[in-house]
């Protein structure tokens, strides 16, 4: 009697625990099929997850979004608003004048933001994503720290998801050029979509990083790590990634009637071909957030080709929640 009593017990808990999940469960219902026909012909990968306990919800082209390692492009500058205000070399509140080209790096990397004429704080600096203001903020920190703040937020670390190996790596040189083209995710670094998407998931989780769950993977949730930051630099992070998606560079990957926080990147490819990587990563809704993607593209713009593919993507889950309510 005891024991039927003990397996009801459990039964139970099972059906709760569904019924409870269920509204995230449904959302996700066919977003797959979703994501496979958007995402073909393509090359790259995407991992849409829910951030507050790693579960993918949905993925395309795992091998690459875990296994291959690219420069991040500006989504690196995430990082290196964080490393500033921590280090407090910045204050929130500091601003800087745009002057359109890096004085470290030159025409080549002319910011491509609209002409500003008032200066930029740092969240606004973040949501233009200013390649003035991060490769002047980069001479304020030794490669070093930057190297130590890229690894805390999971950068070339393998501890993304159970049994995965990873790859990327980061080695900052000491130069004020090197450390410029790392503050801009040009050189020094590169990081999987797995690694790039977990780094935005912590602000997501006010430092909480857990550990991807991969579809059919029977794991309870476990944190990764835990990414030691204070709460202003919080603050700081989240209104700077909301304003380049309601009114910066980002604003392709908005959805009528959520806030959605986000990331343009766009790097050159290491292969010599001159052409450019695309990347957005952010989450959803920005002041209580249950859904965070990356979208890794191998040719492209952040702003031009990743960021709108995000904004279907997300369309799409907040969609399909809404009708299973």
């Amino acid at each position: 009697m005891a024991r039927r009593l003990s397996t009801l017990g459990r039964s139970l808990a099972l059906i709760l625990a569904t019924f409870v999940a269920a509204p995230g469960l449904r959302a996700a219902e066919g977003l797959q099929l979703f994501l496979n026909h958007l995402m073909q012909g393509s090359q790259g990968a995407v991992i849409v997850s829910d951030p507050r306990t790693g579960r993918i919800l949905s993925i395309w082209n795992p091998q690459t979004a875990f296994q291959e390692a690219y420069p991040p492009g500006s989504t690196a500058k995430l990082v290196i608003s964080a490393a500033a205000l921590e280090e407090q070399v910045v204050t929130p509140s500091e601003s800087l004048l745009c002057r359109r080209i890096p004085r470290l790096l030159g025409e080549p990397y002319r910011c491509s933001h609209p002409p500003a004429d008032q200066p930029f704080n740092l969240a606004g600096a973040l949501a233009n994503s200013c390649n003035y203001f991060f490769c002047e903020l980069s001479t304020r920190l030794s490669s070093a720290v930057l190297a130590h703040w890229f690894a805390s937020f999971g950068f070339g670390s393998g501890d993304t998801a159970s049994g995965d190996t990873g790859s990327g790596q980061v080695r900052i040189g000491e130069g004020a050029k090197e450390k410029a083209l790392a503050a801009l995710g040009e050189q020094g670094l590169t990081a999987t979509p797995a690694q790039v998407l977990l780094a935005y998931s912590a602000v997501a989780t006010r430092g909480k990083m857990f550990r991807l769950i991969k579809p059919g993977q029977q794991t309870a949730s476990a944190i990764a790590r835990v990414v030691p930051l204070h709460p202003g630099t919080l603050t700081v992070l989240g209104e700077g990634l909301h304003q380049c998606v309601q009114n910066g560079l980002c604003r392709g990957a908005a959805v009528q009637g959520v806030p959605v926080a986000g990331k343009t990147g766009t790097a050159t490819a290491g292969d010599g071909s001159g052409v450019t990587h695309a990347w957005f990563v952010g989450y959803a809704p920005a002041d209580s957030p249950e859904v965070a993607l990356v979208v890794f593209l191998e040719r492209g713009t952040g702003a031009g080709t990743a960021a709108p593919l995000a904004g279907r993507i997300l369309q799409q889950y907040f969609a399909r929640k809404s009708r299973t309510r």
